[in-house]
């Protein structure tokens, strides 16, 4: 018997927050929070019934992983390959964009010299929310969450460099 598309989204969604749940109640390191969403995650692929579902695990785990990455202390070696994997996976939707680029800002912190890559994420994605209706929900959330993010940088006292100020041209 063949399971319906909906009954094994709805299936996956319980793993995985059944696995997360049980990951931050035992407050694990992040490396075994990795692999045990790793391992869950190649078992779905397995599972996946097309190329695009398989996608989608990848990059809502990415995300999940990147999350999960963002607290005190996060050294570029750990933040950097999630970040790349997100990147390189791409973004389920405009929210996931939002959020990765938001957490890129919010860690500038922890790794100041990445601070001209992170402000270029986020004014990419804030041109892409500028796209959206101006009375879409998305738009308004997404933009008040890019704020935020710079208001977080800035009160670190890290700011964008004006293009015609880089230190690269």
């Amino acid at each position: 018997m063949r399971i319906r598309r909906e009954d094994w989204w709805r299936s996956v969604r319980d793993r995985r927050d059944g696995l997360i749940l049980q990951l931050l109640k035992a407050k694990v390191p992040l490396k075994e929070f990795a692999r045990e969403i790793l391992s869950q995650e190649r078992q779905l692929l397995r599972e996946a019934p097309n190329p695009a579902a398989r996608r989608e695990i990848q990059q809502i785990n990415a995300k999940t992983l990147l999350t999960e990455a963002y607290t005190p202390g996060v050294t570029w070696a750990e933040f950097g390959p999630l970040l790349r994997r997100c990147q390189r996976l791409g973004f389920a939707d405009i929210t996931h964009e939002v959020h990765v680029a938001c957490l890129f800002v919010q860690s500038l912190p922890y790794f100041p010299k990445k601070a001209r890559e992170a402000f270029a994420m986020l004014d990419e994605v804030e041109r892409k929310l500028r796209h959206l209706p101006k009375r879409h929900s998305l738009r308004k959330e997404g933009t008040q969450a890019v704020t935020h993010a710079r208001a977080i940088a800035e009160a670190a006292g890290i700011l964008p460099t004006p293009p015609w100020r880089s230190p690269l041209r």
